[in-house]
């Protein structure tokens, strides 16, 4: 059993251990303390109240420190341990949010500012840097393209054409303008390639139904020039060649007031036309109209005095004096 002394003195030695063991640990915590203020602004340099200031750190599990900012923009915040890297997040409704990681300070206030851009600002400089997409790409190629066609430069124009569509094959516009350029240029199997892909895409290009046909013709495949020929007239049956065709049908089928009215809407839309005239001389003359034979034959032998019918208008003119 220990004296009264010396169980008195080990009370003491305990205490005094128990009391610098707090002194170190309070000495620790007021070393280590930090603090952080700052003053959260527009990019204008608008104060922006009520702006969220939220300090956390991935030493620590669920810490997390958040304040408002005031009528000037300006926050303060304490946190126990400096010694430790944070992340500062400022957000406000209608501005971009900003980040940034600090390491605070235990000596000094930390300062710690931020500029907030407005969400619209950030939206709209995205937008103006982010790089083009290929379809925009196209576009801008086909436009290029358009302006040298009318400038005369064909085949710069040609070169954009087919640059518009390897970056966008759907790109009706395009096709057509390099159906219409190989058909200038006579590259009938390029007019059936491209018009092929232009109608496709866009059934709305009929009038490519003709070049087309034309095409056609040309490479000696009179069924597929029938086909595409129908194809066009059905799409524009009010085109002087659909209704030139629409007359001779008629004729041929001994329909003549069918053929006279159809035959007369053409050489209507299209005065010039040389066989309308001649064959609706010839449908006046067979429902007996002798003066209208007599003005459509002078008109064919006026447009084509050395024409396929001309020889056969000049032997029907006596008959319709």
């Amino acid at each position: 059993m220990l004296s009264p002394a010396v169980e008195v003195s080990m009370k003491r030695t305990r205490f005094l251990a128990a009391l610098t063991g707090l002194a170190i640990a309070v000495a620790a915590s007021a070393g280590t303390q930090g603090r952080v203020s700052g003053t959260v602004t527009s990019t204008d340099g608008t104060p922006i109240e009520g702006a969220a200031v939220v300090l956390t750190t991935d030493k620590i599990s669920n810490f997390k420190l958040a304040v408002k900012t005031d009528k000037k923009g300006q926050y303060g915040m304490i946190v126990n341990d400096a010694t430790i890297s944070y992340k500062i997040r400022f957000e406000k409704e209608g501005y971009a949010p900003q980040e940034q990681d600090r390491k605070l300070s235990t000596v000094e206030v930390s300062i710690v500012d931020a500029r907030l851009a407005p969400a619209s600002q950030v939206a709209a400089a995205a937008s103006a840097s982010a790089p083009a997409s290929a379809s925009d790409q196209a576009a801008i190629a086909y436009n290029d393209g358009v302006d040298l066609l009318n400038g005369g430069d064909k085949a710069g124009a040609e070169t954009k054409f087919q640059d518009a569509v390897s970056k966008n094959p759907d790109l009706p516009q395009a096709w057509q303008a390099l159906t219409i350029l190989s058909y200038q240029k006579k590259d009938w199997p390029k007019v059936l390639e491209y018009g092929h892909k232009a109608t496709d895409l866009d059934p709305s290009l009929t009038s490519l139904y003709q070049m087309m046909a034309a095409a056609a013709q040309q490479t000696g495949d009179k069924k597929t020039a029938s086909e595409w020929q129908a194809k066009y007239e059905d799409a524009n049956p009010e085109t002087p060649e659909a209704l030139y065709n629409k007359g001779i049908d008629a004729y041929n089928k001994k329909k003549m007031k069918e053929a006279e009215d159809s035959l007369g809407k053409a050489v209507e839309v299209k005065p010039d036309f040389a066989l309308a005239h001649f064959w609706l001389g010839m449908t006046s003359f067979n429902l007996n109209k002798k003066a209208a034979a007599r003005e459509h034959f002078q008109k064919y032998l006026e447009l084509e005095p050395k024409g396929s019918e001309a020889d056969t208008a000049r032997e029907m003119l006596p008959l319709v004096k």
